[in-house]
């Protein structure tokens, strides 16, 4: 069962991101704290990370490269409430497998999970 990470500041969306990931088969863990997120990643090497950009304590893009630089082969699917041409940049050049945004269809956002396990898995 492929395990994923939410690191997401609105606590309702990690709780509906939870449940429909975990009916779809999915390990989830979650927090709403960027910090955390890192922890939570190094002691559990999930297969994939949603991590959303605008955190309270360290950005997004922060958490990204602390994963990235723990792990280069790191997935990381970044979400964005307001995804700008400049964050898109900035979370591909700090090594993001992809950018969505949070409006994004959930069947489009599991395709795109589904994509990204497929690459990790081999």
């Amino acid at each position: 069962m492929p395990k994923v990470l939410l690191i997401d500041d609105d606590e309702l969306v990690l709780v509906m991101m939870r449940n429909a990931l975990e009916d779809e088969g999915y390990e989830v863990l979650s927090t709403a704290d960027g910090p955390q997120g890192v922890v939570i990643y190094k002691e559990q090497r999930p297969d994939l990370v949603l991590l959303d950009i605008g955190l309270p304590s360290i950005s997004g893009l922060e958490v990204l490269k602390e994963i990235r630089s723990f792990n280069p082969k790191a997935r990381v699917i970044v979400v964005s409430g307001y995804g700008t041409p400049e964050s898109v940049s900035s979370a591909v050049r700090y090594g993001a497998w992809d950018f969505v945004e949070k409006s994004i269809p959930f069947e489009d956002l599991l395709t795109k999970i589904r994509n990204a396990l497929s690459v990790v898995r081999g």
